[in-house]
C-alpha cells in the first residue's frame, strides 16, 4: 500500500506552485509546520527528497520532485472528476471559480444566474483575487476555471476572450474637467494629475502599464498619490477630488449616469482589451466545469 494521501499531494502541488513553504501555508489556510510535516511524510513515502531548499526560504525542485508534479496533478484533477461522477448530477454540484475584480462585477452576475437556470442544483464558490492571485491558484489546482482581465502566461494557461473592455481615464464631475472634456482632451493629456492607481497584480493595472510603455512613458514618471486594491475605495476618491484614475469602463457606468465621475478615452479609439474565461493547460476538467465553458462560448446570458 502506498503511504501517502491527497493531503500530502495537494501540499506539495501548492508548494511546488508557489515556491514557498510560506506562501503555500497562507494559501492552504495550514501553518507552516503542518505544510513542512505533510511534505516530510509524502517524501518518507516516495523514499526521495521533493525539493532543495534554498536561501531566502526559497525552495525548488529536485529532479524527483520535476518528475512527480506533473503526476500529482493529473492525480488531483482525477479526483475532482470522480467526485463529479459520484456526486448526483444537478444534486449539491459545487462549481469552484475565481476572478480577478472587474469580471467578478461585471460578468460573473449574468454568467451565474444564466448557467443556474440550465443546472438548479449547481451552488457556487467564488475566489475574488487579482489578476496574478486566479492564476496561482490555477496553478496549485485549487481551481479549475477563472476569469482575468490579463492573459498573463499563454504557455501554460488557455484564454479564451468573453467579454470586450476598455480602459478610461476617470476624474471628479467638476467645472475644469468638464471644460476639458468639452474641448476634446484624452485621457492621455491628463496622465500629469495625481493619479489613483491600482496594485501590480491587476489585470487593470498590468493594462495601463502595457499602454504606459506603447506611448513612450514610465509608471515611474506619473504622479502616484495612492495604491489601492478596492477599486470602489479608488472611485471614491477620485469623486472626492484626491486624483484620477485609469478603470475599466463597465465599472463606472452608474457612476457616469449619475454624473458623479467624468471619463476620458485615453486615445481616439480607445485603448481596449478583452477579459478572459483562463484554464491551465496541463489540467483536466470535471464534466461540470466543461458545461459551464460550454455555456459561457454559447454567450446566451445576459451581457453587461
Amino acid at each position: 500500500m502506498l503511504e501517502f494521501n491527497l493531503k500530502q499531494l495537494e501540499v506539495f502541488v501548492a508548494v511546488a506552485s508557489l515556491g514557498s513553504f510560506t506562501r503555500a501555508s497562507q494559501t492552504l489556510y495550514l501553518s507552516q509546520s503542518t505544510i513542512s510535516a505533510h511534505i516530510q511524510a509524502l517524501e518518507r513515502a516516495l523514499g526521495g527528497a521533493l525539493f532543495r531548499r534554498g536561501a531566502r526560504r526559497q525552495v525548488c525542485l529536485t529532479r524527483q520532485g520535476e518528475d512527480a508534479l506533473p503526476i500529482a496533478r493529473e492525480i488531483l484533477d482525477r479526483c475532482r472528476i470522480l467526485e463529479g461522477i459520484v456526486q448526483p448530477s444537478g444534486e449539491g454540484e459545487i462549481l469552484d471559480l475565481a476572478s480577478s475584480t472587474v469580471p467578478a462585477q461585471c460578468l460573473l452576475p449574468g454568467l451565474m444566474t444564466g448557467f443556474s437556470r440550465q443546472r438548479p442544483g449547481c451552488k457556487f464558490h467564488i475566489r475574488k483575487g487579482d489578476s496574478a492571485q486566479v492564476h496561482r491558484l490555477l496553478e496549485e489546482g485549487s481551481i479549475g476555471l477563472g476569469f482575468v482581465g490579463a492573459a498573463l502566461d499563454p504557455r501554460h494557461y488557455l484564454y479564451e476572450p468573453v467579454l470586450q473592455d476598455r480602459l478610461v481615464l476617470i476624474t471628479a464631475n467638476t467645472p475644469r474637467f468638464r471644460s476639458l472634456r468639452e474641448q476634446g482632451v484624452l485621457g492621455r493629456d491628463l496622465l500629469g494629475e495625481p493619479i489613483l492607481c491600482r496594485e501590480p497584480g491587476s489585470g487593470t493595472r498590468q493594462r495601463f502599464d502595457a499602454y504606459l510603455e506603447r506611448v513612450g512613458m514610465k509608471p515611474g514618471a506619473l504622479h502616484v498619490i495612492a495604491q489601492i486594491d478596492q477599486p470602489d475605495t479608488i472611485l471614491g476618491a477620485v469623486v472626492s477630488g484626491l486624483g484620477v484614475s485609469v478603470c475599466s469602463i463597465l465599472t463606472v457606468r452608474d457612476r457616469l449616469e449619475q454624473g458623479s465621475l467624468l471619463s476620458f478615452e485615453l486615445e481616439e479609439g480607445g485603448c481596449c482589451r478583452s477579459l478572459y474565461l483562463v484554464t491551465h493547460r496541463e489540467h483536466i476538467l470535471t464534466d461540470l466545469e466543461q458545461d459551464f465553458c460550454r455555456f459561457v462560448r454559447e454567450g446566451l446570458w445576459e451581457h453587461p
